[in-house]
């Protein structure tokens, strides 16, 4: 690694600890959130006292006379979460940490949950910013993938293992032209 790369991570690194610190909350607390801006994807942490984890919505912006675009990412944090609602299934594959294959299985097309506090995390791609803010609502609603990862990361917490029919069980099928 070079020495103002190194320099660089430091620097982002105290910018990410003071912009954490302001919202007065032990710093694991922000740990799936840091995991979902720096590794990307949605995290669940949970200690006896607390528990948080993230989810994330993309969107993307586009300009079709330029022919370019922008993503950005909502990294949502919410702090001791409860399930309020599900709504539909969605049929999905899904592989998590120690399983060696991908299992299908049920998640809600929709979930909507409750936590103590919920922070966001807004990264623009074209400002090259992150703004964060804390929501005054204490409701969030995710649907599709967010909805997905949303449920699986609830699991996490309830210490629950994804458990569905493995990939092996399906079958090819060759399409003629």
């Amino acid at each position: 690694m070079k020495i103002n790369d190194l320099k660089a991570i430091l620097k982002f690194s105290a910018r990410e600890e003071a912009m954490f610190g302001r919202f007065d909350l032990p710093k694991d607390a922000f740990y799936p959130m840091v995991l979902s801006l720096k590794v990307g994807g949605a995290w669940s942490y949970s200690t006896e006292d607390l528990k948080s984890i993230s989810v994330m919505k993309v969107f993307t912006t586009y300009n079709e006379e330029t022919r370019t675009g922008h993503t950005i990412e909502e990294v949502y944090l919410l702090l001791n979460p409860e399930y309020v609602s599900k709504e539909g299934i969605v049929y999905r594959l899904e592989k998590c940490g120690g399983r060696d294959e991908r299992v299908l299985l049920t998640r809600p097309y929709s979930v909507v949950l409750k936590a103590e506090r919920i922070i966001v995390a807004s990264v623009s791609t074209e400002r090259k910013k992150i703004f964060v803010k804390e929501l005054d609502e204490k409701n969030v609603s995710f649907t599709g993938p967010s909805a997905f990862y949303a449920d699986h990361e609830m699991e996490h917490l309830e210490h629950i293992e994804i458990d569905g029919l493995p990939m092996w069980a399906f079958e090819y099928e060759e399409i003629k032209s």
